[in-house]
């Protein structure tokens, strides 16, 4: 069970905890430092950047057409074209330092032109080799840390909510079997998750469609399982056995409830700040009828690594296991990047959060064992993964039911049986 609870947790954190990639020159955003997973570098004497990087900041909408690339935010439109340092600002021709061009399927720009053009504050701190960009807009008088708390508070007024997720996920495994060549999988996945915060109770079922290497046409049966956890502890299903308790020896499955459920919206936010999130104003929104205020919330390696090791903190875990799992969890995060931006969507009318967007992409290389009888012999495993998804929040302070778990088998005794 110790070297399951290792597993598990590793596994859980994937997505979270990385290190940061060494670059030509490092970025600071709004004093926030920021690594994308394509790297800053230096040409020519200009620093060049992802466009994507100088969307997220300036919170601009980014399109591509051809060898063009066009950025807008507030009235202003840059046009850019590949491999040329002619560009168009709201049809006026202006000069680039240098030609954007294409590394790695991405298009890299001329960070200070770009950032220029709207008005962003650049600074070089040569010491460090450290690009300073100051950008900071608000939104009916509020900068975007306020409004994001604003918002929190507005949703933790009511007690029930509900929450529809829509996700898509493309993971890239090179196989040590196969002379280390790429086999795809694809994943799409449907959640409806309830969520209550006093007690805390969390019920969700997903359906999940998973498309193999090799595989043709939708791939594999679609998957279904249900999940709960509450103030006894957490449950699954499980084919072929129905409700099962997840049991962890020595973790306080209560007081682990408690602190999530005591997390206010003031603490979460100061979390992200601390951990360097990155906090912008996007274009305004409409939706089915309604007007939103979009915050993007963009984090690198060295960010989410600090917020996750500081949640982690703070999490009950049995004292005996806390050694071995930092050594797993060093293991497989030694060799990882990640780049990840949440945008939330704010109802101008009453400050609800109704929708948010995620897209996270994560790149791992590490030794793993071959098999799990045999925990000396290790192959490498190089792993990219992309993941996007939509949520909608709805049903707030609306009362749910959740399924009878009662009749729940131990994990225990299911692990006795299969042995």
């Amino acid at each position: 069970m110790r070297k399951g609870l290792i597993i598990l947790s590793t596994f859980c954190l994937l997505f979270l905890l990385a290190t940061p990639a060494l670059a030509d020159v490092n970025l600071n955003i709004n004093g926030k430092s920021y690594q994308p997973l394509i790297q800053p570098r230096i040409e020519e004497g200009t620093t060049m950047v992802p466009a994507y990087v100088v969307g997220r900041v300036l919170g601009a909408e980014i399109a591509t057409d051809g060898q063009n690339l066009d950025i807008e935010k507030n009235g202003r439109k840059l046009t850019l074209t590949l491999d040329n340092k002619a560009a168009s600002l709201n049809g006026e021709t202006v000069n680039l330092p240098v030609a954007p061009s294409r590394v790695n399927n991405e298009i890299i720009v001329p960070l200070r032109a770009v950032m220029d053009a709207f008005g962003a504050k650049i600074d070089w701190q040569g010491q460090s080799s450290t690009v300073l960009v100051d950008y900071q807009e608000q939104r009916q008088g509020m900068s975007v840390e306020e409004m994001l708390a604003k918002s929190s508070e507005a949703l933790a007024a009511y007690n029930t909510y509900k929450t529809k997720v829509d996700m898509n996920q493309q993971i890239e495994v090179a196989n040590p079997e196969k002379a280390g060549k790429k086999e795809k999988v694809d994943m799409k996945m449907n959640m409806e998750m309830a969520v209550q915060n006093k007690p805390v109770l969390v019920y969700g079922k997903t359906v999940m469609n998973m498309a193999a290497p090799g595989e043709a046409g939708n791939g594999l049966e679609a998957l279904e399982s249900e999940m709960l956890l509450n103030d006894e502890g957490m449950y699954i299903t499980m084919p072929d056995q129905g409700w099962v308790k997840m049991t962890i020896p020595g973790m306080d499955i209560k007081a682990l409830m408690e602190q999530a459920g005591s997390q206010d919206p003031m603490t979460s936010l100061k979390l992200l700040q601390d951990a360097g999130a990155i906090m912008s104003f996007g274009s305004d929104q409409q939706k089915n009828g309604q007007s939103y205020w979009i915050i993007n919330v963009t984090m690198g390696t060295d960010s989410i690594s600090r917020l996750t090791q500081d949640i982690l903190k703070k999490v009950p875990l049995p004292q005996d296991e806390v050694p071995e799992l930092d050594q797993a969890i060093a293991q497989v995060f030694k060799n990882m990047n990640a780049d990840m931006v949440y945008s939330v969507w704010v109802n101008q009318k009453n400050f609800l959060t109704d929708y948010m967007q995620l897209d996270s992409d994560v790149s791992l290389n590490m030794q793993i064992p071959a098999e799990p009888d045999q925990p000396d012999k290790l192959v490498t495993m190089d792993m990219n993964m992309k993941q996007s998804a939509f949520y909608e929040i709805y049903d707030l302070g609306v009362p749910f039911t959740v399924p009878d778990v009662s009749k729940a088998v131990d994990m225990n005794e299911v692990l006795q049986k299969q042995k």
